[in-house]
């Protein structure tokens, strides 16, 4: 009777979980990944950009929620399958110079002293990333990126934003250029509970504050075809004007779009 319950019980987890292959990882969680948006489907998150499928090769993207004080436009472009690996190239532009102006005073939410003036900053990121399937039910994707910043002139060094995840990010608006490489896994748990791990390291073309890490974990529940809860934890290690520093944040987004 327990062998046959066993046997019930296995075949009823397999044909649950059968259906959760990639198609559906792909299409509830292609962030990350070198998989495009369906044409004419979208989705944005608080943290998320927003995503938007242009046609089966383009995808736009933006960080809507930073427009009106971080200018900012992207695209993704996919080059197809090669040797196994699906291929896709990210791109995109930012105007910074309008945030660090904003943050710059006084008081609580200042983050630069408004002594410091800021030029013309146009950052431009370039990101290669290849995706494999493993399994039925699995992806590893592998990313290198490079970012550099057309200036009118060198902000001073010391109106930097020394926060863990922002610092890394902006440290090519002062001097050299960003060289960005990672690994994320994703998998499937349930039909409606989905994995992230990732990892991805910076390395800034200059004599010091040049390294950082990042490692970060993320559970992601499908609530309906619309809308899904994201949450975990990442951890970034660096090398900041202050000194190495280690810490830990737990990370929580919504994500929402059009019916899948």
């Amino acid at each position: 009777m327990l062998r046959t319950f066993i046997t019930i019980l296995s075949l009823y987890l397999f044909l649950y979980l059968l259906p959760a292959q990639e198609t559906t990882l792909s299409e509830k969680w292609g962030g990350n990944t070198a998989y495009i948006m369906s044409k004419g489907k979208w989705e944005s998150g608080i943290v998320q950009p927003f995503r938007y499928g242009l046609n089966d090769k383009i995808e736009l993207q933006t960080h809507a929620l930073l427009m009106p004080f971080l200018p900012n436009a992207g695209v993704k472009i996919s080059y197809g399958v090669k040797g196994g690996f699906l291929l896709a190239g990210e791109h995109a532009l930012s105007y910074p110079t309008l945030f660090l102006k904003m943050v710059s005073f006084k008081g609580t939410g200042g983050l630069i002293s408004p002594q410091y003036q800021f030029p013309f900053l146009l950052s431009v990121d370039n990101t290669l990333i290849a995706t494999k399937l493993i399994g039925v039910s699995s992806l590893l994707t592998a990313n290198a990126g490079l970012s550099f910043v057309i200036r009118g002139s060198k902000p001073d060094y010391q109106s930097t934003i020394d926060l863990p995840l922002l610092y890394p990010r902006m440290a090519h608006y002062y001097e050299g250029a960003t060289l960005r490489a990672g690994l994320s896994f994703h998998g499937v748990i349930t039909r409606k509970l989905f994995y992230e791990e990732r990892a991805q390291m910076f390395v800034i073309t200059r004599d010091q504050d040049n390294f950082f890490t990042e490692n970060s974990g993320t559970l992601m529940w499908a609530l309906g075809r619309s809308l899904r809860i994201k949450g975990g934890y990442v951890v970034s290690w660096g090398k900041y004007p202050f000194g190495d520093h280690l810490q830990m944040w737990p990370t929580l987004d919504l994500v929402f779009g059009s019916r899948r």
